[in-house]
């Protein structure tokens, strides 16, 4: 993954940051038993993160360049394992507790 980063980027300083965010985003992940087989995946996630971000750039100007790819990878990674997250729970919404004077705002 390092070496990718440094192709694509040419930075070596930029790719280290990229590779660390990388890591840190995955390795929260991975250190839990379900998801100890997904380190492909996660490579993957961060491999389509970035191209995004590098495409990114070519229609808007970004200033935080890592900061834009931290976000697309929690995005990609949260669409990847959580997206169906609701479907686990069979309490329907409706029956959850409110406080009588709760006003969503």
């Amino acid at each position: 993954m390092k070496e990718l980063l440094s192709n694509t980027i040419g930075e070596t300083k930029t790719a280290r940051n990229f590779f660390g965010i990388h890591l840190s985003l995955s390795s929260d992940m991975l250190r839990f038993d379900i998801y100890k087989e997904d380190g492909e995946v996660f490579e993957d996630l961060a491999y389509r993160a970035l191209k995004i971000a590098v495409m990114a750039t070519k229609r808007k100007q970004i200033r935080n360049l890592p900061g834009y790819y931290k976000g697309v990878l929690r995005k990609l990674i949260d669409e990847t394992y959580f997206k169906d997250m609701f479907m686990y729970f069979d309490v329907p919404l409706g029956d959850f507790y409110f406080p009588e004077n709760y006003e969503p705002s």
